[in-house]
C-alpha cells in the first residue's frame, strides 16, 4: 500500500526502521533477536499512519508512526509470509501453510478466511483493499441479484459489512422488510410474503422473516392495549414478539414514554420526586424501562464513560490544556468527535515539522514547537525518537564539519541523557574513526539509562 506521507520502512535484523529524506528517523519496534536467528525475511507493510509487521511466531505489531502507540495481536499463524491492510481497521496475513487470516484492529481479534472466492481474490491482487474487493467481488453479485450467495459470503466474513456493496444490499433488504410490515399492518399477508420471497432462503434472514409473520398474529392485541393506554401489557407483547417494535404504533408509544420521561426529568431537577414518580407510574412495572426509571428517580448519572470523557475533553480544550487532551485521547475510546480529528491533524502536522528539525539537528526548534507537549506521557516514545534523532543529526553534522570538540561534548551529553543505544554506538565509532580520538566513556555512563530518562533532564524539559 502506497504511503501518503514521505516515509519508507524496513524490517532489518528484527528492527522495524522508519526513514525520511533517505535517513533513518526512528526504530519503531524490535523483535527478539533469538527468535530471528532461524527465521526467514519477516513481512512489513504500511497504510496511512500505520505500520504493521509480524514475527515468525505469529506476533503481529501495528504501530502508529506519529504517536508510536502499538497494538499487538497474537495470531495462531506461524511463519507469516505476507501482511497487508484492507483499510485502517482490517489487516490480512498469510502463512507458510497457506492459512489466510483477517485481524480486526479495533478488537484485536483474528479469524480464518475460508471463502474460496476471497482467497483467490487476495492471491491474484497486488494491492488489495476493501474498496477494490467490494467493487470486484461483491458488486457483480449485487447486480445479478445473487442475494443468497452475497448474504452467505458476508455472514462468513463479517468484515465485508464495511463495504459499499453491503450497505446497498442491507438497504435493499430493509426496504423490502419495512414494506412487508406495512402490508401486514393492512392485513395483506400475501403481499408481504411476496415482498420477502427472494430473502426467505437466506440463512441469516430466515429466522427474522419467519418471526415477522408469527409476531403479526398478535398485532391487533398489541394495538388494542396501546389505544387503551395499557402500556405495560403492550411493551410485554412487543418484548416477546420483537418484530412489532418496527411498527408505527410502537414508535408512537415510545414517543409518549419519552415525553413522560423528559417531564419527570424536569420535575426531578426541581426537586419534585413525588410528582416525577406519579408521571412515570404507568411505566414503573415495565421491565425494559425499569433501570432507566430507577436511575432517574435515584439521581444516578446515566452518562456512559465515553460521554463523560467527551465532556472532559471539551473542557480541557477550552482551557488550552492540550497535553492533557492528548493523554485523554490515548487513554479513552473517544472517536466520533470533530475535535478528535482536529487535534490529531494538528499532532501529525507538528510531528512532520519536528522530524525535519530533528534531521537538521535543531533541538531548540523541536522544544519550542512542542512546548508543553514535550511532556505528553502517552506519546513519549515518539517525542523521545525526535529528540534522539536531533542529537544523532547534530553530532553527525559536526563530525562532517570536523568540529570534533563540539561533537564529543554532545556525545557525552547524549549518553548522560539517553544512555547508550545501537545508533549512538555507530556514531561513536564514526567519531573515533574520523577524529582519531578515543572517547573517554565512564562505566557509569555506559550503564543503560531508562528509555524515558530524558524526561528528568532539565536540558530537555526546560523550554
Amino acid at each position: 500500500m502506497t504511503h501518503k506521507y514521505p516515509y519508507f520502512f524496513t524490517l532489518d535484523k528484527g528492527r522495524v526502521l522508519q526513514y525520511k529524506r533517505n535517513k533513518q528517523i526512528s526504530r519503531l519496534h524490535s523483535f527478539s533477536y533469538n527468535k530471528l536467528q532461524n527465521s526467514t525475511k519477516l513481512p512489513i507493510t504500511n497504510y496511512n499512519n500505520q505500520v504493521a509487521c509480524a514475527d515468525y511466531d505469529g506476533t503481529i505489531v501495528v504501530i502508529n508512526i506519529f504517536t508510536r502507540r502499538k497494538k499487538v495481536i497474537h495470531s495462531k499463524s506461524l511463519k507469516i509470509q505476507s501482511i497487508f491492510f484492507l483499510n485502517e481497521n482490517w489487516l490480512i496475513t498469510t502463512d507458510s501453510n497457506g492459512h489466510v487470516q483477517i485481524h480486526n484492529l479495533t478488537t484485536l481479534r483474528s479469524r480464518d478466511i475460508r471463502s474460496e472466492s476471497i482467497i483467490i481474490f487476495l492471491r491474484n491482487t497486488n494491492t488489495p483493499s476493501l474498496e477494490f474487493l467490494s467493487t470486484t467481488l461483491l458488486e457483480p453479485l449485487l447486480s445479478n441479484k445473487s442475494f443468497e450467495r452475497l448474504f452467505d459470503l458476508i455472514s462468513d466474513n463479517p468484515f465485508l459489512k464495511e463495504t459499499i456493496a453491503y450497505a446497498k444490499l442491507d438497504k435493499i433488504y430493509h426496504t423490502a422488510f419495512h414494506k412487508a410490515i406495512d402490508a401486514l399492518q393492512n392485513k395483506k399477508t400475501e403481499e408481504a410474503s411476496l415482498l420477502l420471497e427472494k430473502f426467505k432462503s437466506i440463512k441469516s434472514k430466515k429466522i427474522q422473516i419467519n418471526a415477522l409473520f408469527q409476531d403479526f398474529r398478535h398485532f391487533e392485541r398489541f394495538t388494542f392495549h396501546i389505544t387503551d393506554k395499557k402500556y405495560a401489557i403492550a411493551y410485554a407483547i412487543s418484548s416477546k414478539h420483537s418484530s412489532l417494535i418496527h411498527t408505527q404504533e410502537y414508535e408512537k408509544m415510545e414517543a409518549v414514554f419519552q415525553k413522560s420521561f423528559n417531564l419527570a426529568r424536569s420535575q426531578m431537577q426541581l426537586g419534585q420526586k413525588t410528582l416525577a414518580k406519579e408521571t412515570l407510574s404507568n411505566y414503573i412495572t415495565i421491565l425494559s424501562k425499569r433501570d432507566e426509571i430507577k436511575n432517574l428517580l435515584e439521581n444516578v448519572d446515566q452518562k456512559d464513560t465515553i460521554t463523560i470523557d467527551k465532556e472532559k475533553l471539551l473542557r480541557l480544550y477550552k482551557k488550552n490544556s492540550f497535553k492533557e487532551c492528548y493523554e485523554l485521547l490515548d487513554e479513552s475510546n473517544i472517536k466520533d468527535l470533530q475535535l478528535v480529528e482536529l487535534l490529531e491533524k494538528h499532532w501529525v502536522k507538528l510531528m512532520i515539522k519536528c522530524e525535519d528539525y530533528a534531521l537538521d539537528g535543531n533541538i531548540k526548534e523541536i522544544k519550542i514547537s512542542l512546548g508543553e507537549l514535550i511532556s505528553t506521557q502517552t506519546r513519549a516514545d515518539k517525542i523521545g525518537d525526535l529528540l534522539r534523532l536531533a542529537f544523532y543529526s547534530k553530532i553527525t553534522i559536526l563530525i562532517q564539519d570536523k568540529n570534533f570538540n563540539s561533537a564529543q561534548n554532545i556525545i557525552y551529553s547524549y549518553i548522560d541523557i539517553f544512555g547508550e543505544d545501537v545508533e549512538i554506538k555507530d556514531i561513536m565509532k564514526e567519531f573515533e574513526k574520523s577524529s582519531s580520538n578515543k572517547l573517554a566513556i565512564t562505566q557509569k555512563q555506559l550503564s543503560r539509562e531508562s528509555r524515558y530518562g530524558w524526561q528528568h533532564s532539565s536540558l530537555i524539559m526546560e523550554y
